[in-house]
Formats: C-alpha cells, sequence, structure tokens
C-alpha cells in the first residue's frame, strides 16, 4: 500500500452500507465496447499501440505509476470500502483542487465519522469546517441531505433508482421518476443504480461509487477489482474526470489493453507501451 501524503489524519472506520448478497452480473454488460483486436491478440500493433497520445481532459495531475503498483494514487481507492466517506470526499472534490479538498476531507472526517453524525449536525457548524473549499453554504446543506438520506433509506442491493441522462443521454427514460427497480440480473432498464436517490450524487459521484464501491454492495465481488468477477463495474465506465481516466487507462493496461477514455473501446497494448507502462513511462 502507499503511504499517506505527510501531515494526513488516518480514517476512523466508518460505516458502510449493507450489502445484498448472492447476486449475479452479467458475463458481457451490452453497454461495454466489444475489444477492437481481441480476434487476433499476435496481430502487429498499431502506430496508437506503439505510442500513447491521451486525448485531451485525460491526464491526471498524479504521475501515471508503474502497473505493478498496489494502487494508482487516488483517494477512492482508500475509500472503497467506506462508500458513504468516498461520496463526501468526492463531494469535497467537485469544483476544488485535491491539495485543497484533501486535507480538509481528512480533517473533517473525524467530526463527521458516520451518517449519522453528518446527518444531525447544523448547516452553519459544517459550512464554517468546509469554508476554505468554497461555496461551503451550499456543499454543507446538500452534505447533511445527503446523510440525512442515506440514514433514512440506505443504499441497498436490489434497490435502484433512477438517474435520468446519466450515464448518456436517454438513459433512464423507461424508468418512471420515484420507481425502484431491481438488480440488473433481475430488471435490464438501464439509468438506475443504489445511490441515485442521494442529493449531491452527480456524475461524478456516481462514476466513482460505481467504480469503487458497487461489485461489493451488490454482492457480486468482495472489492471493486475482485479477480472472481468477469466484468467488474469499473470496466463498463466512461467517466468525464481526468483523474478517474487516468485511474482506468491505467487498469485497463494492469490487463494488457489500450483503453480510449472518450469511447471506452480498447485494443490490445503492444509490448513496447506495456514495457513503459511497467516503467511507469506513460503520459
Amino acid at each position: 500500500m502507499t503511504s499517506d501524503p505527510p501531515g494526513f489524519i488516518k480514517p476512523k472506520s466508518l460505516r458502510s452500507g449493507p450489502t445484498t448478497p448472492g447476486k449475479r452480473t452479467a458475463a458481457t454488460s451490452h453497454h461495454f465496447a466489444t475489444p477492437i483486436s481481441s480476434r487476433n491478440a499476435n496481430a502487429t500493433p498499431t502506430s496508437s499501440q506503439k505510442k500513447i497520445r491521451p486525448p485531451p481532459g485525460t491526464v491526471s495531475s498524479i504521475p501515471f505509476p508503474p502497473i505493478s503498483a498496489p494502487e494508482f494514487g487516488l483517494i477512492q481507492e482508500k475509500l472503497a470500502n467506506d462508500p458513504f466517506a468516498l461520496l463526501v470526499a468526492v463531494n469535497f472534490l467537485n469544483k476544488t483542487k485535491g491539495t485543497v479538498a484533501i486535507p480538509r476531507f481528512w480533517s473533517f472526517l473525524p467530526d463527521y465519522p458516520t451518517p449519522e453524525d453528518l446527518a444531525t449536525a447544523e448547516v452553519a457548524e459544517v459550512a464554517d469546517t468546509i469554508r476554505s473549499l468554497g461555496l461551503h453554504n451550499n456543499r454543507a446543506r446538500t452534505l447533511i441531505a445527503m446523510a440525512r438520506t442515506w440514514v433514512e433509506q440506505p443504499p441497498e442491493g436490489g434497490k435502484r433508482h433512477r438517474r435520468l441522462n446519466y450515464p448518456h443521454r436517454g438513459a433512464g427514460k423507461g424508468i418512471r421518476r420515484g420507481e425502484v427497480i431491481g438488480d440488473d440480473a433481475d430488471d435490464d432498464r438501464f439509468g438506475a443504480w443504489e445511490v441515485a436517490h442521494l442529493p449531491g450524487c452527480g456524475p461524478y459521484a456516481l462514476d466513482s461509487w460505481r467504480i469503487f464501491c458497487r461489485d461489493k454492495l451488490r454482492g457480486v465481488g468482495s472489492d471493486y477489482n475482485d479477480a472472481r468477477l468477469l466484468e467488474p463495474e469499473w470496466k463498463r465506465v466512461v467517466p468525464r474526470d481526468k483523474e478517474l481516466r487516468a485511474f482506468l487507462r491505467w487498469m485497463w493496461l494492469r490487463e494488457g489493453w489500450v483503453w480510449d477514455p472518450l469511447t471506452g473501446e480498447k485494443e490490445v497494448a503492444g509490448e513496447e507501451v506495456l514495457e513503459k507502462a511497467r516503467r511507469g513511462e506513460i503520459v
């Protein structure tokens, strides 16, 4: 495991949402692109394979680590087993630099270690604590509303809530407002998620939660990268955030693929690219 940045306070254990065991996940998602080069893994690498030139908006502020590293370096990796804390952290990161948001998050956490603690807090009290993030009054109201909803209606496996037009335009149109539908394995309507009813869960929060927390909540894996899963949830996500895009590029390279963060398509990585990835020389 990588060490925390100097001065960070280790987080207390938080209460995670309940899980529902026994659910299955589809062998291959119909929302996920078919590998470009899966029919011929021995084909000569194309020019795009020999040299990765990431599209604009996909380069992380975190140095791209070697693919042998245990972590990429995102705070979401540390909070994958504490989904409520993860949603609080991504709220802090929304429209705020990580160098400001992350230290403030770690200092905030001991004061509000559970959803119940935050749900009973006063708006002025929370706003004063997070003043340095900007938009502190709005953030405080959103965080408290999210905590109260979590306490009253915690995320559960097998209960999905509509989020219209996420992850793409038209998603969720076949689901009525306020309708709660079953797990993916029981209801294949797309555009509903177990945390979509929580205030403050926009695309960045949903992408983060899907990548790092959803498989465990559904009971189909022990964590976001359970080797027993044929297609973990992170392989279905095409995020807009540059840090999440960089993380998924790294995850795909660990499996030998060059992944396009704009389309979600992938192709077999050439040996030259893989060697650079092993040395941590990917931009």
